[in-house]
């Protein structure tokens, strides 16, 4: 007999939501055409530039989140937070590596990103991003409403990168409505890199250019925990949130406001997957790209 959703723990509610966001992304013609080696170069390109934000944006909110910690009577949750943070670091400038061995300008990047936003104020930010969640719920391939005028990088990048922000700042939404966020993302990721993605450029002489260009995405898949023959930071760190959502009682208390926080943030990260889709992809990382 199947047990609905709504039973199961909070972790658990999230982690059958996320697989079914990881099933979606993995179904589309991007994660497709990768897993099958055909993904045209540039449009690998352009995925790798635009993911730049969010990859960055997650750290950037990992960090602001952990002032709403009580560091005496959640010490361990602070340790377990500064553990991630010094591996998110790591990752971070895994990916700056990536960006540069490719020849894609990352700095300039996100220069664009900082003076895109900072054309807006937080109230306007808060109230795209909203309006970019609405819309995601409604159809994660609306990936291009016009919500963000003049967008710099992809509306669902964009969105995500503020609601990140956002719930790591706000004091108005509980610290683990933001740790849910982060962590369903966390998951998808997993799943996506370790069927399609990790699969689809390690394959590939034009794309595989050492370990700058794999690394991150082996440290985000199953294949580095068998490449290393042992489990990955990324899947511990994973098991430790499923574990902490589903046993702590403040989760418990705001069940259903944390599930939906968290599928927020999965829809917005599923449209930055399928907004590269070749019927969708408008983004282009040439401008980022070294001449030559």
């Amino acid at each position: 007999m199947k047990v609905a959703v709504e039973s199961l723990a909070v972790g658990d509610r999230i982690w059958e939501l996320a697989q079914q966001y990881s099933r979606r992304i993995n179904e589309c013609e991007l994660a497709t055409s990768c897993r099958n080696l055909t993904l045209p170069k540039e449009r690998y390109f352009g995925y790798v530039t635009a993911m730049y934000p969010i990859v960055v944006g997650f750290n950037r909110a990992l960090i602001r989140s952990m002032a709403k910690v009580d560091h005496v009577r959640q010490s361990q949750l602070v340790k377990h937070l500064c553990e991630q943070l010094r591996e998110e670091q790591m990752h971070n400038a895994l990916w700056r590596s990536k960006m540069d061995k490719y020849g894609l300008d990352h700095e300039q990047l996100y220069t664009d990103l900082e003076t895109y936003l900072g054309r807006f104020s937080d109230d306007e930010l808060n109230a795209m991003t909203d309006q970019m969640i609405a819309v995601a719920r409604e159809d994660v391939a609306n990936v291009a409403p016009g919500i963000f005028p003049d967008a710099v990088v992809p509306e669902p990048v964009l969105g995500l990168y503020h609601l990140l922000y956002q719930t790591a700042t706000d004091p108005e939404v509980d610290f683990w409505e933001h740790f849910a966020c982060q962590s369903a993302v966390e998951y998808i990721i997993f799943e996506v890199v370790s069927t399609s993605v990790y699969p689809g450029v390690s394959g590939r002489e034009d794309l595989n250019l050492g370990a700058p260009t794999t690394r991150w995405w082996e440290e985000h898949a199953r294949q580095g925990s068998e490449i290393m023959g042992k489990r990955s930071d990324e899947e511990k760190h994973l098991e430790l949130s499923k574990l902490a959502l589903n046993r702590t009682e403040r989760v418990n208390e705001l069940a259903d406001r944390i599930v939906a926080r968290a599928e927020d943030a999965m829809c917005l990260f599923a449209g930055s997957a399928i907004c590269h889709d070749a019927d969708k992809a408008v983004f282009s990382a040439g401008p980022y790209l070294a001449a030559g």
